[in-house]
């Protein structure tokens, strides 16, 4: 019989992450979409005030759910704050800057 390697752990691992870039890249859209909306002509009419609502609230949940996704995954947060020093002291970087160069 043949069985997955890795199981729902290494699922699990990978898709915090991989959700909040698709999260993210969504948000963005959709700002880029609101932007486009609210600077256009039809921004004061009935249909484009309902057009800018509802993409508002597309951008409000998913902001939440980056928001749960970034706090069901603790990793993501530690992560990046343990990379910066790691990196520093690996190459002699303080965060001093030589006003003499």
């Amino acid at each position: 019989m043949v069985q997955a390697v890795g199981g729902a752990a290494a699922t699990s691992a990978f898709s915090g992450p991989a959700k909040a870039a698709g999260l993210e890249y969504q948000l963005t859209r959709y700002q880029k979409q609101l932007s486009e909306c609210v600077n256009c002509a039809s921004a004061k009419t009935a249909q484009g005030k309902a057009t800018i609502e509802a993409i508002s609230d597309k951008i409000s949940s998913i902001r939440l759910r980056l928001d749960e996704v970034a706090s069901s995954n603790p990793v993501r947060q530690v992560a990046p704050a343990i990379g910066v020093a790691a990196a520093a002291s690996s190459t002699g970087l303080t965060g001093t800057i030589d006003v003499f160069a």
